[in-house]
């Protein structure tokens, strides 16, 4: 019996250095890969930079979309715009994104793809009042808004269709797509005008729907 539990360790230690060997081997043969892939990366690094027909892409991200484009003709490269969206952090005409990346080895004549912001995607609303109804829906839409509701009340010192107020008010930074309500004469009213409330301090409440006066759908 000792003999054969004597014969089974020596089986088990065996075993356990074989599988040692094992992990040795694998673990020397994925850092034998590591080392490759490195000087691989290395020598195509080094290449590059040696051939003449290369050169290292600048970072033109936050740059004057013009002074981008100059630098990068410098370089050598066939810089293009292909888009412009809107952009809280860069002002307009500013490069947001450039393909490929900066830093990057590229040979010379080759396409530079750029992204240039709009600017901020808000605009100053302009003032509404004293204009004609059409030509206030006319001028919200020309700046990148949508008409909203349009009340109309009597008013004795505004000629029927002039605009008398807008919601939001003229000088609030708004955003492009959003909505601008008006308030429109109806003219002189049927009744004394002393009898009647001035509409200008409840204007909000009207263009919300809350006041009397007509709305206009």
């Amino acid at each position: 019996m000792t003999i054969i539990r004597l014969l089974f360790k020596g089986i088990g230690a065996a075993l356990l250095q074989m599988t040692i060997i094992r992990l040795l081997f694998k673990g020397i043969g994925a850092a034998l890969f590591l080392i490759v892939v490195a000087l691989a990366t290395g020598y195509i690094t080094m290449w590059l930079a040696m051939d003449k027909d290369t050169v290292q892409l600048a970072r033109v991200i936050g740059m004057d979309s013009t002074a981008a484009l100059k630098l990068l003709r410098e370089q050598g490269l066939q810089p293009k715009v292909t888009g412009r969206e809107h952009s809280e952090q860069f002002p307009k005409d500013a490069v947001l994104s450039q393909r490929p990346a900066s830093g990057t080895w590229v040979r010379k004549n080759g396409e530079v793809r750029l992204v240039v912001s709009r600017g901020r995607d808000a605009v100053v609303l302009p003032n509404l009042s004293g204009l004609p109804l059409p030509q206030a829906q006319q001028l919200v839409l020309q700046q990148g808004f949508t008409v909203g509701r349009v009340a109309q009340v009597h008013s004795p010192d505004r000629p029927k269709g002039e605009v008398i107020a807008q919601d939001p008010e003229a000088g609030v930074l708004s955003r492009r797509g959003s909505s601008v309500a008006l308030l429109v004469s109806l003219g002189q009213p049927e009744e004394p005008a002393d009898i009647l409330t001035p509409p200008s301090p409840t204007f909000r409440n009207i263009l919300s729907g809350e006041g009397a006066p007509k709305g206009i759908p």
